[in-house]
């Protein structure tokens, strides 16, 4: 049997009723992220952020707050480990007495594009013994040696706590969004608990984006990019920075990044 012939007014028809079915194409929206692991340990940094220096008493303009954080010691146990040694005080031979470097006295010193950097200890320096970068403290040598883990997590969101692979000292970093380029050299061992009450009516990411939001030294004129007067600047700037170190200058340190207001680190505890 042939099937019936379908006229021009039948064939619109025919068209008109199957656009007004919907077209179902494959989604497109990204993967969630993974789920957050389960933190095996809680700690604290209290912050003392003095964003003014006009006053007579630095503490009239500083604003204080605490940064809850959770560590992930199943996913990143060595790091963790060493994290809460210098919560504790407890790194290299403190470990039985105590009284050793500890965040108590650290810093959040330094803004990359991907984190705050913090981390630095007072009185924790670094020395070259037979050759070897090692850490003193205390006019003692301190055997911090690197960590190295493989860990799966990666740097999906903002208040990530992160260390560099194979590095010995306390430095560590807090993510200011997704940074996927740091999964090849950086390790996730915890994070901020954005949520948590920082004091003062503020949540602890409220805390982070005020460190965020603070001046830092750019490394570019005030022209900004693109423009003649930012590449004569970026030219000077790299010929002396060379200059300084080919003749052993401490101002050869590259100081990009590097926050313009203090942010101290005023205690530190396990919650």
């Amino acid at each position: 049997m042939k099937p019936p012939m379908v006229g021009r007014r039948g064939a619109a028809l025919l068209a008109a009723a199957a656009a007004s079915f919907p077209v179902r194409l494959p989604s497109l929206a990204e993967p969630p992220p993974p789920a957050r692991p389960r933190p095996t340990h809680r700690v604290f940094l209290d912050l003392r952020i003095i964003r003014r220096y006009d006053l007579p008493l630095l503490d009239e303009g500083a604003v204080r707050g605490r940064l809850s954080i959770s560590l992930y010691g199943e996913q990143a146990p060595r790091a963790a480990a060493q994290f809460l040694d210098f919560v504790d005080g407890t790194a290299g031979q403190f470990a039985a007495s105590g009284g050793g470097p500890s965040y108590a006295s650290a810093s959040f010193f330094r803004h990359s594009a991907a984190m705050l950097e913090a981390g630095h200890i007072a009185g924790l320096s670094t020395t070259s013994l037979a050759g070897v970068r090692e850490y003193e403290y205390m006019g003692r040598l301190l055997p911090l040696r690197p960590i190295l883990e493989p860990s799966a997590l990666p740097h999906c969101r903002r208040g990530l706590l992160t260390r560099r692979l194979f590095a010995a000292g306390p430095e560590f970093g807090v993510t200011l969004g997704a940074a996927p380029a740091l999964d090849k050299e950086f390790e996730v061992f915890g994070e901020v608990e954005g949520d948590a009450d920082a004091g003062g009516g503020m949540t602890g990411d409220e805390l982070l984006r005020l460190v965020e939001e603070l001046p830092y030294i750019t490394g570019t004129s005030v022209e900004g990019e693109g423009t003649v007067a930012n590449a004569v600047f970026t030219a000077q700037k790299n010929f002396f920075s060379k200059l300084a170190a080919a003749s052993g200058d401490s101002r050869a340190e590259d100081r990009t990044g590097l926050l313009l207001r203090r942010v101290e680190i005023t205690a530190c505890g396990r919650l």
